[in-house]
């Protein structure tokens, strides 16, 4: 199976679970809206554990379903995704002029089935009964895990207490409990070892781990039956380092173990591996790659890809992307318990605006790293469209305040590009860095330019004291660029005070050319 077929695998039971977060975590928003104006009479305080014992048993019910749902999905994998993957390896035994034993009949791999679909049912059910919410103590900043329930209350109670109270406004007190759930996300918690992780994370990792166990007997099965101890382990693009060695290779079964790590957490099979080993027949099959090629490939992967000025390889990319997808799929959840608790218009405006810059700067990523967009993963969330209508458009500032306010031209790309137009110097080949530190403005420079990403130049605020200096800045570093393309590095750097003096008579040769076209 392929990484992409993998990942599919347990993304309903993900969104079972997503699903059954949002629901508990709404219900709670909906009970500080109801209770938030609510006084602290006796009666109020006793509506509201009425209240917390109705959410309680819908909460049993939200669980049911979810598990009811899962039931459902472990029934399709457990048949018809093993069922292909079983069928896969019919070529092979034709091609060995064996028989494979039908599907149904082929006891050993029915009674793995039937242990693996039990196993797996119970570690549902021990998840969904062990649920609550990872909390940060303020005083020491460690992270502690509170039940469920328990934090209903507390997190009921406290808002409360802050709203009638006048301590805080009501969005302030809301946005407040949302980011809490949303940052910690509903866990799941063993208490007895201390384990915890998302209930969608600990769902995804109940599954696969179950299915990874049926594949691996159906590959040794196939392997022993073709007669061969020959397995190709499976290749895919982004592999963590330490997999990247042994990928696309064939293996007998004991080094498997030994140079994969067949059998282990971090390795072949283990926790969030996407590699697979399938037999592989010396004389007949043919590996997928030659060891040319997959050397070709990794140098590939492992060559950094500048974005923004840092260096991404083709797996820090993958995590990065990673990074950016939860990060979405935790402001989705914020917006919609927000609009759930009738917070304030700005304070849901913010949350969208942040939302759609987030989209932005994926798209770009993905694109800089030559990915696929995978936003597939921050929708099985189930909570749709968030952010309707357009971004909008902070008003722009067109002086400069603080430290800067004494600088004419004000320190923004944009009039950097608008004096440069208007000058005629051409920029768009340059990668332009503007510094804003007040602390700058005390060294006697004006810009600098980058001796290992050739073709950035900074501008310091000193470069913005009015269009003159800005000018001759970026005419002097463009001549800094010129000279690291014709000269390189090494002999740059060996020979600083030649490049000085030819970058300052380079500066006031144009400068007096670009100040006639200016003046037209």
């Amino acid at each position: 199976m392929t990484q992409g077929q993998l990942e599919g695998i347990p993304q309903p039971f993900e969104k079972a679970m997503s699903e059954l977060e949002m629901r508990i975590m709404a219900d709670i928003v909906r009970a500080i809206r109801v209770n938030g104006f609510a006084t602290s009479t006796a009666d109020a305080q006793m509506e509201r554990l009425i209240q917390l014992g109705r959410s309680e048993e819908s909460i049993k019910k939200w669980v049911g379903e979810a598990l009811d749902a899962a039931e459902s999905e472990l029934e399709m994998i457990f048949s018809d995704t093993v069922y292909e993957q079983y069928y896969g390896y019919k070529r092979a035994y034709e091609a060995k002029g064996a028989v494979q034993v039908p599907f149904e009949q082929n006891r050993e791999l029915q009674e793995l089935i039937s242990a693996v679909g039990a196993q797996t049912r119970d570690t549902f059910r021990n998840m969904t009964n062990s649920m609550g919410f990872a909390l940060r103590n303020p005083s020491t900043g460690r992270v502690y895990y509170t039940p469920l329930m328990e934090f209903y209350q507390d997190a009921l109670s406290g808002a409360v207490m802050e709203i009638t109270s006048g301590t805080a406004s009501y969005d302030k007190t809301l946005g407040k409990v949302i980011n809490t759930m949303t940052a910690s996300g509903l866990r799941w918690i063993d208490y007895s070892s201390g384990a915890h992780s998302r209930v969608n994370v600990a769902a995804r990792r109940a599954v696969m781990t179950g299915f990874r166990q049926i594949q691996g007997k159906i590959n040794e099965q196939a392997a022993r039956e073709l007669g061969t101890d020959s397995f190709e382990v499976s290749y895919h693009i982004g592999a963590r380092p330490s997999h990247q060695v042994w990928q696309g290779r064939v293996y007998t079964y004991n080094q498997l173990e030994e140079i994969c790590g067949l059998g282990t957490v971090t390795g072949l099979h283990g926790a969030n591996c996407y590699h697979d080993y399938n037999a592989f027949i010396p004389g007949v099959s043919v590996r997928t790659y030659t060891d040319e090629q997959l050397e070709q490939m990794m140098a590939e992967e492992n060559t950094p890809k500048d974005y923004l000025g840092k260096e991404y390889t083709a797996y820090e990319a993958l995590q990065k992307q990673r990074q950016m997808e939860t990060a979405m799929r935790k402001t989705r959840q914020d917006i919609k318990l927000l609009q759930e608790g009738k917070a304030g218009k700005d304070a849901v405006t913010v949350k969208r605006c942040r939302y759609q810059v987030q989209m932005q700067q994926y798209k770009s990523f993905s694109k800089a790293m030559g990915l696929p967009e995978q936003m597939q993963r921050v929708y099985h969330d189930g909570l749709g469209r968030v952010a309707s209508g357009p971004l909008p458009r902070p008003k722009r500032k067109e002086a400069n305040i603080g430290g800067l306010k004494n600088l004419q031209i004000p320190v923004q790309k944009r009039y950097v590009e608008k004096i440069a137009s208007k000058y005629g110097l051409k920029i768009q080949d340059l990668s332009i860095k503007i510094q804003r530190s007040e602390d700058m403005l005390k060294l006697p420079f004006c810009g600098s330019t980058d001796y290992d990403n050739i073709g950035r130049i900074d501008l310091l605020p000193n470069a913005f004291q009015d269009e003159e200096t800005l000018v001759r800045t970026i005419i002097h570093e463009r001549c800094h660029v010129l000279q690291l393309k014709k000269y390189g590095k090494e002999y740059a750097q060996m020979n600083i005070d030649k490049m000085e003096s030819e970058a300052y008579k380079f500066e006031d040769f144009w400068y007096n050319i670009v100040r006639k076209r200016a003046r037209r």
